[in-house]
């Protein structure tokens, strides 16, 4: 089902009772509590993305896509039969540039610069990879924001719900704090806003929970001990 922004926002009005006009929230309001989700989201169930990466002579620096948050592997070079993954190592390591089949994801925080991928050595023990060949990443990605009704929702269908849930969360926690910033003394009002708010914040972080739990994954792996590890 493919979901468009103006689907989702009609979708949280449904769910907020908020269908006839004059509507009690904004679509702009709407738009940016949906984007809020979706930035959420994107740290509970990020998307598993792969970006393949042209090598160029000698070079041990590659940039990564903007929505990069974190590799979960790195075949270097590509297409070899079984593949060939590296290994994560800091590059401040003392072995880490003279030694094949590591690398190291340098993160930047300035918005102008992307974070990179810095590889040891060449696939044969070269300076760098060579022109010809590729790197492979498969990452975890941050969930495109929606700018335009038209937007495409790249959070998975069965996710849907968790974004309606935050939104609603956010809306009611809205109602609670407009009421707090100018109570009616003689009305129950403001403590009602806030136990559903609180109601709505509880049902959508019980939600997540549960989704994580039903679709976290488990492996083994295999850890090589070097002579700068301990054993006790």
């Amino acid at each position: 089902m493919s979901t468009t922004r103006q689907d989702l926002r009609n979708l949280c009005r449904r769910r907020l009772g908020d269908t006839a006009s004059p509507y009690s929230w904004s679509d702009l309001q709407l738009n940016q509590w949906i984007n809020d989700a979706i930035a959420e989201h994107s740290i509970h169930f990020p998307r598993k993305l792969n970006e393949t990466i042209n090598c160029a002579t000698d070079d041990r620096t590659y940039d990564l896509p903007a929505n990069f948050m974190a590799a979960v592997s790195v075949e270097y070079p590509k297409g070899e039969d079984p593949p060939v993954y590296l290994s994560r190592r800091a590059h401040t390591h003392p072995n880490f540039w003279q030694t094949v089949g590591y690398y190291d994801i340098i993160t930047r925080d300035d918005k102008t610069n992307v974070n990179e991928l810095w590889i040891s050595q060449g696939h044969h023990g070269s300076d760098g990879p060579t022109t010809g060949e590729d790197i492979e990443v498969i990452y975890t990605g941050e969930h495109d924001l929606l700018d335009d009704d038209a937007d495409l929702y790249t959070v998975l269908d069965r996710h849907l719900e968790l974004i309606v849930l935050f939104v609603r969360w956010t809306a009611y926690q809205e109602l609670a704090t407009e009421e707090s910033s100018n109570p009616d003394p003689t009305s129950l009002q403001s403590g009602t806003l806030e136990l559903n708010a609180y109601r709505a914040k509880r049902e959508y972080r019980t939600k997540v929970r549960d989704w994580k739990a039903a679709e976290s994954e488990s492996a083994t792996s295999t850890w090589h001990m070097d002579r700068f590890d301990h054993t006790y």
